[in-house]
Order: C-alpha cells, then structure tokens, then sequence
C-alpha cells in the first residue's frame, strides 16, 4: 500500500499499552507486546490512509467510536492468550506471586481478599506497585514488609469509600416509608429498632439514618445503628463525624425537594467544617468488622450495604447473602446498591419491595 499505515494499527498499539499499564500478573515483555500486536491485528480489517492526510485524526475517531466495544474485548482476549500462552518460557509464577501477596495482607492485617474479584483487586493494587515505582508483586510484598504505612494507603484504593448523605435520595424516601411503619410497629411491641450499615466508609450513611430517625415524628422507640468497615481509618475519620462544607451544602439542596426538615440543625459548623451533634453521635456505634469473616450481628430490623457486593465474588456474596438473612430479624429489610442484584438462590428468601432501590425483605422459611 505504498506509504499508506493501517488506522487500526495505531489505535490498537495505543489500547493495548493502556491496558498493559495496570497489568502486573502478566509478562509485559517486548516479544510478549510484539505477540499481543500480532494477535490484535488479525480480528480487524485493514484500514489505510496516508500518514500525512489531514484526515487520519478524524478517521481515527470515527473507527474508535464505531468498534471501542469490539477493541475493549480483543485487547482483553489478546492479553489473557499470550500470556497463557507466551513466546517465551515463563521466568516466574506470576499468580502463585499474587497468591502470596493476599496471603501476606490477610496475614499481616487480617483481611481476606482472596474471596475479591481478582481482575478488580489486580486493577487496584497495580495503583500502588506503580505508585511505589516497583514491577512486581514479589517487590510489592517487600514494600509491605518493610513500611507498614503502605498498608494503609493499599487499603485506600482496595475499598473505595465513595459516600454522601443521602446518597440516591430516591431510595432514601423508602427507607423513610420503612421506617416509618417500622416506628409504629416496634414501638407496639415495646421493641427498639437496631439498624446495620454494613460498609459504613466515611459514616455518611449511618449519620443520614439517624438523622432520618430522629426527624420522624422525634420518635419515641429506642434506635441503635451499627456502622462496620474494614478500614480502620475509615472508621476513625468517620467517628469524628467531621465533613467539608461542599459536600454538605450539596446535600441540604437536594433534601429540600424531597424531605420538609432543616439538615444543618444536626451539625455544628467550626472552621468551615460541618460536626456532627452529639445527639446524633451517640446513636450510631462504629467498628470494624470483615463481611468475609463469620462474625455478624443479629436480630437486625434494616441492614444497608449498598455497593459493597460489586467487590465479590458470587460464592462469597452467596454466603454474605446468608449472613444477613440469619442476622436479620422476622420481616427484617435489606438494600443493596442500585447497581447491584441479587444472586439466583438469595431470590428465594428475600421478597422484592422496591427493585429500583433495590430493597428487600427478609421472607421467614
């Protein structure tokens, strides 16, 4: 073809080297790139034009925009088969390294993240290998070693602790609807209501249920809400229930159209920072507590733990599932994330109540 280039040569050079960016449990060699390139280039029809047309930028794009989806899955198939099936005898384990680097967190720390979607985990901790400018999980678990505070800003980008009060309003005016029957049934039976935030992050969430407590009808039933997380620095932030005034004002906006109360009567501003009232403090207890372990709490009325299974994998959610089933109370609810479903044999014991805010509740077998 002359001085003419294959279009799709460049864009596939250009995904694959993203791609490779974050990839540490492969081998990233040059013959392994040259055998990726070669893979990528035989699923696509040539496409030339001349290096020098004004056109090529525009032509990229377009083709980008027609096949994005269709490169995404070559690049994915081309990376998994070279290096299942190198050019090259393999110099190291690269998974049995990985293997053992879960096994030094869980060791050091506690936590088991074996049970963790490995393509996610894999995704985050290469934040950290390339962050502390190391090329292998075996460097990695030596950065462990010698600087436990590594651990902490490892468990920074292992359990994103994305949150805001009221995160998805619309799913927080059922959890109002809930707990507004839920108040008039406890407080006939004498009974308190105990709620679980399960995945509690930076305290968002349990602060917003007890604000949502307190504001209905100043209720007169006893409520506890237990907060858990993993991270521990998480829960310690989240106990001085201290918030920037961005992220608060934002949230006082959008309860104005749903909810007839003052939000900012249950903080105290100092320092253009927003504290949370102690009356609202003391309704909520904050611990550490690991989903994948076997401790969990019972006779639980409502328990959130919303975007937390997207880390799991299905047998784990599976047996988290049923964790909560046990720990919830007769008629008990669940709420999960919006994004999240229900796995096949959890369906059959807990009733759909809202499946666009994905609440559920407990049925007694």
């Amino acid at each position: 073809m002359g001085d003419q280039i294959n279009i799709f040569e460049n864009i596939l050079q250009y995904y694959l080297r993203i791609s490779l960016a974050l990839r540490f449990d492969i081998c990233t060699c040059p013959r392994c790139r040259e055998a990726m390139m070669k893979c990528l280039l035989s699923k696509f029809t040539p496409v030339y034009i001349d290096p020098h047309s004004s056109d090529l930028r525009t032509a990229e794009r377009e083709i980008v925009k027609k096949h994005w989806q269709l490169i995404f899955d070559e690049v994915t198939k081309a990376l998994e088969y070279v290096s299942k099936n190198p050019p090259h005898a393999a110099d190291d384990n690269k998974e049995e390294a990985f293997a053992n680097l879960l096994l030094k967190i869980k060791e050091d720390r506690g936590v088991d993240f074996t049970w963790y979607h490995p393509a996610l985990l894999k995704r985050r901790i290469a934040l950290r290998l390339i962050a502390k400018k190391v090329d292998s999980y075996i460097e990695y678990r030596k950065v462990l070693a010698n600087d436990p505070v590594e651990y902490e800003k490892l468990f920074e980008v292992l359990t994103i602790n994305v949150s805001e009060f009221f995160r998805d309003i619309e799913v927080w005016a059922t959890i109002k609807i809930i707990l507004e029957a839920m108040v008039e049934e406890n407080s006939a039976k004498g009974e308190p209501i105990v709620i679980w935030s399960a995945g509690c992050a930076l305290g968002e969430e349990p602060y917003s249920l007890a604000i949502l407590c307190r504001q209905i009808g100043q209720i007169g039933v006893p409520v506890k809400i237990y907060a858990t997380d993993i991270d521990k620095d998480c829960l310690q932030r989240a106990q001085q229930g201290c918030y920037d005034a961005l992220g608060i004002d934002k949230t006082q906006n959008i309860l104005k159209n749903y909810f007839s109360f003052d939000f900012l009567d249950y903080f105290e501003k100092k320092d253009n920072k927003y504290w949370i009232k102690d009356e609202i403090k003391k309704m909520v207890e904050f611990s550490y507590l690991d989903l994948t372990g076997k401790d969990y709490l019972h006779d639980i009325n409502l328990i959130i733990c919303r975007n937390v299974f997207i880390y799991f994998t299905k047998p784990l959610q599976e047996k988290i599932l049923d964790q909560f089933y046990h720990s919830l109370a007769d008629k008990g609810y669940l709420i999960i994330g919006k994004n999240e479903t229900l796995v096949y044999e959890a369906r059959l014991v807990f009733k759909e109540i809202d499946l666009h805010g994905r609440v559920y509740q407990k049925i007694k077998i």
